[in-house]
C-alpha cells in the first residue's frame, strides 16, 4: 500500500474475517462514510472513503483502504494505507505528478488525525473479542 500503512495481527480465527469486514462496514456506513468491500482470492478489501464531487472530479478524493488477510498462523494481518479509489486513477495520477508529496502527506495526515486506521482496527479487535465470548 506504500510508505504510510498501519499494520496489526489481529488474534482470531481467519475464518471470522468476512464477519469482521462486515462490522466494519455497518460502523463507518453509519456515520457517513461511503464503504466498499472487495472479495479477492484470500481475505478482503475494505476501502472508507467520504468525500464531495468537487474533490472527486480533481482526483483528491481518497480512501483508506483496509486488507484483511489470513496469516501463517492461523490469525489475521491486518493493514491499513491511504488508497487512491479506481475510478479516479487518471484525475489522481495527474494530481500526483504536481503534488505528490505534498498531496500524500497531506491525505495521511487527515485519516491519521480522524484517526479512521485506529478506528477499524478497533472495531475489528471488538468483533473478534465478542465472537470468543459467545
Amino acid at each position: 500500500m506504500g510508505a504510510f500503512t498501519t499494520k496489526k495481527t489481529l488474534y482470531g480465527n481467519a475464518s471470522q474475517i468476512p464477519s469482521v469486514a462486515e462490522k466494519i462496514r455497518k460502523a463507518f456506513v453509519a456515520e457517513g462514510y461511503e464503504v466498499r468491500v472487495d472479495n479477492p482470492d484470500c481475505g478482503q478489501e475494505i476501502y472508507i472513503t467520504k468525500g464531495g464531487l468537487f474533490k472527486a472530479a480533481l482526483g483528491l478524493r481518497s480512501a483508506l483502504k483496509v486488507i484483511m488477510k489470513p496469516s501463517r498462523d492461523g490469525n489475521i494481518n491486518f493493514e491499513a494505507g491511504v488508497s487512491v479509489l479506481k475510478q479516479q486513477f487518471v484525475p489522481t495520477v495527474i494530481t500526483m505528478c504536481f503534488f505528490s508529496p505534498v498531496v500524500i502527506a497531506q491525505i495521511w495526515g487527515m485519516i491519521k488525525q480522524s484517526k479512521l486506521d485506529e478506528k477499524a482496527v478497533a472495531i475489528a479487535e471488538r468483533a473478534l473479542y465478542q465472537t470468543k465470548t459467545i
